[in-house]
């Protein structure tokens, strides 16, 4: 994977040629503002990878992810799930109401 950095100048003048690059030179770009990177431009297969974990793993490396989960799972008694998975959904309400209440202030 070749990676190179860009400013906004150079992403507005050369915005067709960096495209490309990412499209077709399996390349990711760093978009720099005031010398600070700001954003990654990367190609949508690899955006589409990121987003779902299905499209990173084959169906026999998600299956054996799973299997080894449930192995886990079964280790731990039945109660103590009950608790993990309460204790998780409360961890997941806060995050979502943190991320709601800094959405609200932007």
């Amino acid at each position: 994977m070749n990676k190179t950095q860009v400013s906004i100048d150079e992403l507005r003048t050369n915005l067709a040629e960096i495209i490309g690059r990412v499209m077709y030179g399996n390349s990711q770009v760093v978009v720099k503002k005031y010398n600070r990177e700001a954003a990654v431009i990367i190609s949508k297969e690899e955006y589409e990878m990121l987003k779902d974990p299905t499209k990173r793993l084959t169906r026999k490396e998600w299956e054996k992810m799973f299997k080894t989960i449930d192995k886990i799972r079964d280790r731990i008694p039945v109660k103590d799930q009950k608790k993990l998975e309460a204790e998780i959904d409360r961890a997941v309400r806060e995050v979502r109401a943190e991320k709601k209440q800094y959405a609200q202030k932007t």
